[in-house]
């Protein structure tokens, strides 16, 4: 190249490193002397996930009620409060939905009765408190129609990433393959697993005609097969707090603040009969339940965000209800005589009631705590096994609801 076309391209190139040099030296200067710019902001924390948005655990269980089913019905009536409360104590703090399908067989009072998939904890458990063991006769069961109606009549929510859908079939007899026009096992628990809902089956007994169907049925659901006694193996354990406990659980129901129903005389007549209901439910615990059950109840109404159904400081408390927005003729009697001050005073001498009584039910469940965990090591030390209805549950939900994302 010639040398003046050297000194052409030159030229150009020169004059754009001087430039960009000289750029860089202003752009140097302005930042050294310029004060320091402040720091983008951090986004806002995001809010606490609603129950609607949290992990979500919706568990039915498909029980037999004959006759021979007497231990395992007392033991679940026992159990299914702790059963729930470890799920719902476990990092995820899952939301719990629980349904129930009795069966039984033709000619029985009834073949099934169904309790969809409900959160109000307190009905399932009235439902199950009601189950007695009776009918049956022959072996075989009708629990085709039974697993049938639990993968369908159920309620179960549409699929979902953030939900663990799981049944637990549980019962000691074979299913009648004689009836017709009854759907097979295998089309039901076929079914199930199109929707995402792992089957479970826990057998009750020994008798050699279930556990191939049984064991069949847990493999196709992408579930676990149990084999637990007859009776139900539930080993119960009394401690020193189940009363006092059970008895703060009761106190804590009383703060119930039933509220809606809008003015007059049918206002009045709905916000009565919701608190009559809700006064209800905790007597027949008291009454009826064990005191381990009844202490394990006082437990879920306290970490369970969605425990008392229609209440109102319980709907202010998780944010979806503010006092303001309550109309005069939707609040309790007692609120409405007050100045909207005085309201928001009333209703913070409540919370922190309440919020006490939660504190001493929780002191005392870390103690009971304590103290079945040295109890269950007694019993293991001596030879015991841990084999039980509610151990078989647990241990299944322990790597099902995982698979979720639920810790």
């Amino acid at each position: 190249m010639k040398q003046t076309q050297l000194s052409k391209l030159f030229i150009p190139i020169f004059t754009f490193v001087v430039g960009v040099t000289t750029a860089t030296a202003l752009i140097a200067h302005s930042l050294r002397s310029a004060p320091p710019s402040p720091p983008p902001e951090l986004p806002p924390e995001p809010p606490e996930v609603s129950m609607n948005s949290k992990p979500s655990l919706e568990m039915v269980f498909v029980l037999d009620t004959t006759g021979s089913m007497g231990g395992l019905l007392e033991g679940a009536k026992q159990k299914i409060w702790s059963i729930v409360n470890e799920v719902m104590q476990s990092p995820s703090r899952p939301a719990v939905r629980v349904g129930l399908v009795a069966y039984r067989d033709r000619g029985d009072e009834y073949v099934t009765r169904v309790l969809p998939l409900s959160n109000d904890l307190d009905q399932v458990y009235s439902t199950l408190m009601n189950y007695s063991a009776a009918g049956g006769g022959d072996t075989p069961e009708d629990v085709r129609r039974a697993l049938s109606d639990g993968v369908h009549k159920a309620g179960w929510s549409q699929p979902s990433s953030s939900i663990a859908q799981i049944l637990f079939l549980v019962g000691d007899a074979p299913p009648h393959e004689d009836y017709q026009n009854e759907p097979s096992t295998e089309v039901s628990v076929a079914e199930a697993s199109r929707a995402g809902i792992i089957v479970n089956t826990i057998q009750c007994g020994n008798l050699s005609e279930t556990t191939p169907v049984w064991q069949a049925i847990a493999g196709r659901g992408q579930g676990q097969y149990f084999a637990i006694a007859q009776n139900g193996g539930v080993q119960a354990i009394s401690t020193p707090y189940d009363k006092e406990i059970g008895e703060l659980g009761a106190k804590l129901g009383s703060t119930y603040m039933a509220y809606g129903g809008g003015a007059g005389e049918a206002g009045e007549r709905h916000r009565a009969e919701t608190k009559a209901r809700q006064v209800e439910a905790e007597v027949k615990v008291v009454a009826d339940a064990a005191p381990s059950a009844a202490a394990d109840r006082a437990v879920n109404k306290v970490v369970n965000a969605d425990a008392y159904i229609g209440d109102m400081l319980q709907s202010i408390e998780n944010g979806s209800l503010k006092l303001d927005s309550v109309k005069d003729e939707d609040l309790p009697g007692d609120l409405r005589k007050l100045s909207a001050n005085e309201r928001k005073t009333e209703i913070a001498r409540r919370l922190a009631e309440r919020a006490k009584l939660r504190a001493d039910i929780m002191a005392l469940s870390k103690q009971r705590d304590e103290f079945i965990s040295g109890e269950r090591k007694k019993q293991v030390a001596a030879g015991g096994k841990e084999s039980g209805f509610d151990v078989a549950v647990s241990r299944a939900l322990k790597t099902q609801v995982e698979k979720k994302g639920i810790k």
